[in-house]
């Protein structure tokens, strides 16, 4: 048992020391090749040394090479002295010259932005040329070349870049050089206008144009046309942020234009939607004032009927007349004191009538409004009369209208219009609807105040119902007796006490065909 146990140890441990023979050479193989790595990842980076070195090296230029360079000049020097063969010389003594392309101070009247460029150089500067080119500095380019030094081009400009002239010059030794003008030409031009909006009120013929205020805008030019085209010239420069105006019935369009005239630049144009006026009267044709020259010094009152003196106005010192007191004198219908307020004199309050001249003084052509305005203005006023005829007196155009109509149920329709006088501020013609037509005698005899005796023909009063005639009248102009000369005429401005004179066949007209108790209105 104990051998058979024996020779079974011995296998064992022959069989142990195999395995442990094996596992040697194996742990030795594997030693083996963890030294090759090693020793080839030793040589991969000793050869990338190497070559990292030779590159260093070879960038380093041996002193060969810089004997080489030295004596050849490289390309970038080539190009440096190039540069500064054609270096560009800024100079006050170029100057760029800007105006208006056209004779407006603003540049785009046209619509486009544009101006007139010429180059002046100062003969103090020691250069001359013969052509010069503009240039947009903003852009990098050129935009007009070879202009003659005598004569100016047209350029289009755009909002905030720079422009400049450049020209090749010869100093007084004879060589070239290039001048450019120092200071540079620039424009900011100020934005189109916003919340454009025409509008008329209905039953008025006030046209509003408004819109808001432009940053950098110190003028707005506004156009007019009854078509939707642009007219070229604008019809009125304002400084405010609106417009308006009266116009006859009809359409109208209107622009408005944001413009600085600091440097002469403007917006795009802006167009209004269409706006219709109404066939109305709201306002006279033309306007009139009067003016008071005082005679003598003369003592300024608090109010139309105090006492109390709050200054003087010098003797012969003339005023524009405010309004007039309501009080008058019985006899005459003449105001007795007139207001001012005059803005340099200083001084405002109430003169007596007594001590001024007065002047009357007229705005304007001798206008008047179309034949369909004022038929629609008497028809919308439904104006009744006691016969088929009515008389429109109106002031503002110092003319007579008469109106017919077929029957009492039909409208008003303009049948003549003459030329009068009417009543001045001290005897002015009394503002009515309600006055009645009564003819009188023949002729009226009166003297003037010089004496003269002179007379007029064919009076048709007009005058308040029951009144009987009293009051002013319709009549033809004034004659001196015994003479042809004649004394007062038709001025076609207001020149009577009151009275409307007319030539001699239209007020014959009146006074042979419009039948007594026809209505009057005198507006």
């Amino acid at each position: 048992m104990f051998k058979k146990n024996g020779k079974k140890a011995v296998a064992y441990v022959a069989l142990l020391l195999t395995l442990i023979m094996c596992l040697g050479t194996l742990l030795e193989g594997a030693i083996a090749f963890a030294d090759v790595d090693a020793q080839v990842a030793n040589n991969t980076s000793e050869a990338s040394e190497t070559i990292k070195d030779d590159t260093t090296d070879a960038d380093v230029p041996s002193a060969d090479d810089s004997k080489s360079t030295a004596s050849e000049p490289s390309k970038e020097d080539e190009s440096t002295g190039a540069a500064e063969a054609a270096k560009v010389i800024q100079t006050k003594a170029f100057d760029m010259k800007v105006s208006a392309v056209s004779k407006s101070f603003y540049l785009n009247i046209s619509g486009e932005k544009q101006v007139l460029v010429s180059a002046v150089l100062d003969a103090k500067a020691g250069y001359t040329f013969s052509a010069f080119d503009v240039y947009d500095k903003t852009a990098n380019k050129a935009i007009a070349k070879n202009v003659a030094k005598d004569k100016s081009t047209t350029i289009t400009v755009e909002d905030e870049h720079q422009y400049c002239v450049q020209a090749e010059a010869t100093d007084t030794e004879g060589k070239k050089v290039n001048l450019e003008s120092k200071e540079m030409y620039t424009v900011d031009f100020p934005d189109e206008v916003t919340a454009l909006k025409a509008s008329c009120a209905k039953k008025d013929n006030l046209i509003k144009v408004t819109w808001d205020k432009v940053d950098g805008a110190n003028r707005y030019y506004v156009y007019r046309n009854t078509k939707a085209t642009r007219p070229s010239k604008p019809i009125k420069t304002v400084t405010g942020t609106s417009y308006s105006e009266r116009k006859k019935g009809g359409s109208y369009y209107y622009w408005v234009q944001a413009a600085n005239t600091t440097d002469a630049a403007a917006s795009d144009f802006v167009k209004s939607g269409k706006v219709t006026a109404g066939n109305y009267l709201a306002i006279p044709v033309r306007n009139y004032w009067f003016t008071a020259t005082a005679k003598k010094r003369i003592p300024i009152y608090k109010s139309a009927k105090s006492k109390k003196v709050i200054g003087y106005l010098p003797k012969g010192k003339t005023v524009v007349i405010k309004k007039k007191s309501p009080k008058v004198v019985p006899q005459y219908g003449v105001v007795k004191r007139v207001y001012f307020n005059d803005t340099k004199l200083k001084k405002k309050g109430w003169v007596s009538f007594r001590f001024v001249k007065l002047k009357n003084h007229v705005a304007g052509k001798s206008n008047d409004w179309s034949r369909s305005v004022k038929e629609n203005y008497v028809n919308k006023k439904k104006f009744k009369s006691s016969t088929n005829y009515l008389i429109w007196l109106s002031k503002y155009t110092q003319k007579v209208y008469v109106f017919k109509r077929a029957n009492k149920h039909s409208k008003w329709v303009l049948k003549k219009t003459y030329r009068c006088s009417s009543g001045t501020f001290a005897h002015p013609t009394p503002t009515n609807m309600n006055y009645i037509l009564i003819r009188k005698q023949h002729a009226r005899h009166r003297v003037t105040n010089k004496g003269l005796r002179y007379y007029y023909k064919y009076l048709s009063a007009f005058g308040k119902k029951g009144s009987s005639g009293r009051g002013n009248a319709f009549h033809t102009v004034c004659w001196r007796e015994g003479t042809h000369k004649m004394l007062k005429p038709v001025k076609d401005k207001p020149n009577t006490k009151g009275c409307a004179r007319m030539f001699t066949g239209q007020a014959k007209w009146i006074y042979k065909h419009v039948p007594t108790k026809t209505r009057v209105v005198s507006y």
